[in-house]
């Protein structure tokens, strides 16, 4: 549920079901299936809570698509480790939750997505995925901080400038998502909390 009203699909305008198709075309299979312990329809998640404006959430959801594009050089374990670490990070239930599913989905690996929940430190990743995630966190923490030394040890472990751009994309895309979820209450129905460990 969100805190504010929504226009659900069936009773939404041309322009607001054909967005949201759109957006429902691009999610990655993933997506697709129920989340345990967040809103239960689209009619209640993150896409409902841009559904006041549907050309803004055409333009949100085309820009992840966007950037978590299967021809750019991230993979979709990368994309999630991402979504999960910023999440975290920002301690947004919703995503926090929703992602680290999403990454257990792809990967088939419990421990990872538990681990990336709580310390990434922790987590099974290789060294290109622990500096990609340190870099998100810091994009996340306080962007002003990145510095050129930064983009020099991603390239070091193997990243050319598009990945860092596609990386600096989808964390910047889910500090994004993850303050329009925390500020419009979507998932955060006391009534609803599940723990995600």
């Amino acid at each position: 549920m969100t805190w504010i009203a929504t226009v659900s699909f069936a009773h939404g305008s041309e322009s607001l079901q054909k967005a949201i198709r759109e957006q429902q075309a691009l999610y990655p299979p993933e997506y697709r299936q129920q989340v345990i312990g967040l809103p239960e329809t689209d009619d209640e998640g993150i896409v409902a809570a841009h559904s006041l404006i549907p050309e803004a959430l055409k333009h949100a959801f085309g820009t992840f698509a966007a950037c978590m594009s299967p021809d750019l050089p991230l993979t979709r374990r990368q994309h999630e480790i991402i979504a999960t670490v910023v999440s975290t990070t920002n301690r947004t239930r919703y995503c926090s939750i929703s992602h680290a599913e999403f990454l257990r989905r792809v990967t088939l690996d419990d421990t990872l997505a538990r681990q990336l929940s709580t310390d990434y430190r922790a987590a099974p990743i290789t060294e290109a995925e622990r500096v990609m995630v340190e870099y998100a966190i810091q994009i996340t923490r306080d962007a002003t901080r990145i510095t050129q030394r930064d983009h020099v040890r991603l390239r070091e472990v193997g990243f050319d400038d598009v990945g860092i751009l596609q990386i600096t994309m989808v964390a910047a895309w889910f500090n994004y998502i993850n303050r329009m979820a925390d500020a419009l209450g979507v998932g955060r129905d006391e009534s609803a909390i599940v723990d995600p460990a």
